[in-house]
């Protein structure tokens, strides 16, 4: 069974979450989907790329990874999909996939402009629907990525702010605010240390 996640700005008020998920099951009826979330101010591309990257890993290997936060749509920004090692992103070319590719073995880009697997006609400003949500549809059936347009050799990628580590003091910045308030910064919590080998008694 393949796992499709869904992330966007686009709240659970309108009809546009549904309406992907509906997309998504005409092609595919038995993939499952999962909201991530859809609570994100709108067009704040960072706070979703970031959402995206504190949960992607925690899904099974091949699981499709859909990110729409698209201010940018209707434009001539790109629409992508990436293949890693473990899995798909789907999405527009903002950096809204960067932070979790910084710890993915990219294995191929692509563009997605065969319009063969969009749905048509094709609305200027709702890509979830007509683009994104078709094409991760049938990723989840087995199409090939390389079907879905060009190989591309780079993509957006937002600023990630490294720690700085400075006169044994370290400082980061707060990266994302959840819901409860709690600030969540750059600065990695430290591994722990592995276990010595217990030593033999002389």
């Amino acid at each position: 069974m393949r796992f499709i996640s869904l992330t966007t700005d686009f709240g659970l008020s309108d009809w546009f979450v549904g309406t992907m998920k509906g997309v998504i099951y005409r092609i595919n009826p038995r993939v499952t989907v999962v909201d991530l979330t859809h609570d994100l101010l709108p067009g704040d591309i960072r706070a979703g790329s970031f959402a995206l990257a504190a949960a992607y890993r925690y899904f099974p290997k091949g699981t499709i990874h859909v990110a729409v936060v698209d201010p940018g749509v209707g434009t001539d920004r790109k629409a992508i999909a990436v293949r890693t090692a473990d899995y798909f992103f789907v999405g527009p070319d903002n950096g809204v996939l960067s932070f979790a590719l910084r710890k993915e073995r990219i294995k191929s880009i692509h563009a997605l402009e065969n319009k063969t697997h969009f749905l048509k006609p094709l609305s200027q400003t709702f890509h979830g629907r007509d683009i994104f949500a078709p094409v991760a549809a049938e990723l989840s059936r087995g199409l090939a990525i390389r079907k879905l347009g060009p190989a591309v050799h780079d993509l957006v990628h937002l600023p990630w702010p490294e720690p700085r580590h400075r006169q044994g003091s370290i400082k980061g910045e707060v990266v994302y605010i959840d819901r409860f308030g709690n600030a969540i910064t750059n600065i990695e919590a430290p591994k722990s240390p592995s276990t010595a080998a217990p030593r033999k008694k002389s």
